[in-house]
């Protein structure tokens, strides 16, 4: 174990001088390798643990996560390199793209040419993409972190690219088909407008904003849902968020917490003082109290939710981050009040990360997740993260040897997250013993990483625990 540890470090020290050699600048932290491979490990155990029939976009989703862990590898002994320029494209990233397309030429039986674009385009996206958007964005990530963040968007493009052309031919007509082919498209859209206003200052001004994205979603957007639904899309959305009365008091509930998250954000601008890591912890217990009864009760509007919420944080940040009135100003004072100060720097990402992390196991494409491995974001950053800032911040007296998390945070984030477990075994909603107690093992491995590591905790403990519990 001892060699192998010490191998990581000099690989780690290598890859950092590097980076810093090519004025890449990366977040204050450990580079993070173990977490860029997350996200490809991630796909990649849910299609091997698919025991039904399981769909072409899950498919291809799984195959394309073997590739991005062949990537998260290239990439590194690339980056390792004496002399490397960090920021060109190497042969050694055709690499990954020969591999991957072999896998969709054989394992997805995809053509010879869709497999060999979709090949390539992996294989530069996940080695190249990664320096690149560290270039863009300087100070926000680490090594792992950006590679987490371009592979995670890497497997949203595949499912695009498998899903949209599909329902094209053939109309969605289950709930969950229809929701994701809604979601998928108007990410697309949010993306589009990122990148529209990135290359194009010019639409930083009220109107030009404004009026392109009414533009885009008038003329664009809608017409595509239209088309590829057969039916119109706010008709249905409209239809399936309020055909029940359990989904309109499910509403209600999530009004109320949205209500008091907006009243903790006004509270702490008005104080005009920067919110502590408690602080922001009290976020991590409202989506918490959003996210169980949503998972328990009807997975598939929070799925939708969680989605249209990512849409909108993204839309906010691109708001603020551009400065543009009237909400800019606005958004960029709440920034400034709950920023973190180890991730939040150019971007805020503290939030979007937050809702990634709980929502992950939700958005992978199966249908065939156990309630544990769904609460994988809410166990680890939701309870046991939250506990362990407030138990450490108040009574934690002993820290771990080289950083400031205290042996009494750790105590409380394996034992809360214990007893949720417990607690809802009691109430029936779990009765596979075997992963019970594969979790329990999983929270402690997990709780001991979290107080070692320095990599963005909404991102990585979510991970952990899902390729934990699906291994």
């Amino acid at each position: 174990m001892e060699p192998i540890i010490t191998y990581y470090s000099r690989l780690e020290e290598k890859i950092l001088q590097n980076i810093n050699r090519n004025g890449i600048r990366y977040r204050l932290a450990n580079s993070g390798l173990w977490l860029g491979a997350l996200v490809g490990l991630s796909a990649a155990v849910t299609i091997l643990k698919e025991e039904s029939s399981y769909s072409e976009t899950c498919l291809f989703v799984g195959t394309t996560g073997f590739g991005l862990v062949f990537c998260s590898l290239c990439l590194y002994i690339r980056l390792s390199m004496n002399q490397v320029i960090a920021k060109d494209f190497h042969a050694i990233y055709f690499l990954p793209a020969i591999i991957t397309s072999m896998l969709f030429l054989l394992a997805a039986n995809k053509g010879l040419l869709t497999s060999v674009v979709w090949g390539l385009t992996v294989g530069s996206l996940g080695t190249w993409g990664i320096p690149q958007l560290m270039s863009v964005f300087p100070y926000c990530f680490t090594v792992g972190e950006a590679t987490a963040v371009i592979h995670s968007f890497i497997l949203f493009l595949m499912s695009v690219v498998t899903n949209l052309p599909l329902r094209y031919h053939l109309p969605p007509i289950h709930d969950s088909d229809i929701s994701t082919v809604l979601l998928q498209v108007v990410i697309l859209y949010v993306v589009s407008v990122c990148f529209l206003c990135g290359y194009f200052p010019i639409l930083h001004s009220t109107r030009y904003f404004y009026l392109m994205i009414i533009s885009l979603l008038c003329f664009i957007i809608l017409p595509i849902l239209y088309i590829v639904l057969d039916q119109n899309p706010v008709t249905w959305i409209i239809s399936f968020a309020f055909n029940s009365h359990k989904r309109i008091a499910i509403f209600i509930y999530w009004a109320i917490c949205l209500l008091l998250s907006i009243l903790a954000i006004i509270y702490q601008i008005l104080l005009n003082s920067q919110a502590t890591s408690s602080t922001r912890k009290n976020f991590h217990i409202l989506a918490t109290f959003v996210y169980i009864p949503g998972i328990i009760y009807d997975p598939s509007l929070l799925y939708l939710a969680s989605g249209v919420m990512l849409v909108l944080f993204i839309a906010l940040e691109v708001i603020r981050f551009f400065k543009i009135p009237p909400l800019g100003e606005i958004l960029q004072q709440g920034f400034l009040a709950f920023a973190d100060g180890k991730t939040d720097f150019l971007l805020s990402l503290t939030p979007i990360y937050l809702l990634c992390g709980l929502s992950f196991p939700l958005w992978m494409p199966t249908n065939n997740l156990p309630l544990l491995i769904l609460l994988s974001g809410v166990l680890t950053v939701g309870i046991g993260d939250a506990a362990a800032s407030f138990v450490g911040s108040k009574w934690g007296l002993h820290k771990w040897v080289d950083t400031k998390k205290t042996v009494e945070g750790t105590i409380a984030c394996v034992f809360c997250q214990i007893c949720v477990i417990l607690m809802l075994t009691y109430c029936g909603f779990m009765d596979n013993y075997q992963l019970l107690m594969r979790s329990i093992l999983a929270i402690v491995l997990i709780s001991l990483i979290e107080a070692r590591t320095n990599q963005v905790d909404n991102l990585a403990l979510p991970l952990l625990m899902y390729v934990f519990l699906m291994v």
